[in-house]
């Protein structure tokens, strides 16, 4: 377990965070430039007839996906802010099986456990290049969530509490939360971006 002040300065997450920023940067530019750059070529390689509806389905499709990528290239930088502001803490963890959201339930304190998922995209830490399935690695406020990454913190992922507050009425929120956005105004913010 790194004993640095924040996460970012770890130099696995370091290099981890801005793959992930590579990677999502270049999944919307793929999703931009390929119905771009296939449309005008519809016309010369098919007739009419074949060309219409194929570039019809090209920009309808590129319509559905790109705004997912941009939710993804849109909240990476909140996942920097907040490996920026929190430490990285091992939490045991167990997961629940069968779920669509590939939920996690970490151990905070032996007496409260947290539900947690990946967002906005699902990630399964279980199976993602983890030495250790039993340990997860969390930088982040457990009342609202943070960024989570399989032990080693080589693939930081954005994560929020599945049943927030249940049952509890939530604390105010601290300094840290505040400036690692996940915190406007006194409250936790409900949204993942």
């Amino acid at each position: 377990m790194p004993t640095h002040e924040t996460a970012y300065e770890y130099a696995p997450t370091a290099k981890a965070y801005l793959r992930l920023i590579r990677r999502r940067v270049l999944w919307l530019t793929a999703m931009i430039s390929t119905p771009v750059a296939l449309v005008p070529t519809f016309d010369y390689f098919l007739d009419d007839r074949d060309a219409i509806p194929l570039a019809s389905m090209a920009v309808i499709s590129s319509l559905v996906t790109v705004p997912f990528a941009g939710m993804g290239v849109w909240g990476a930088p909140r996942i920097g802010r907040i490996l920026r502001c929190y430490p990285w803490r091992a939490y045991p963890c167990t997961y629940v099986p069968l779920s669509r959201d590939f939920v996690m339930v970490l151990a905070i304190v032996p007496d409260r456990e947290v539900a947690i998922h990946g967002a906005p995209y699902s990630c399964d830490f279980q199976r993602k290049q983890n030495p250790h399935p039993e340990i997860i690695w969390f930088a982040g406020d457990p009342a609202c969530g943070g960024v989570a990454s399989p032990a080693g913190g080589h693939y930081p992922q954005r994560v929020v509490v599945t049943r927030p507050h249940a049952g509890e009425p939530p604390s105010p929120p601290d300094e840290v939360a505040i400036r690692a956005g996940l915190a406007k105004n006194g409250r936790y913010l409900a949204r993942w971006l």
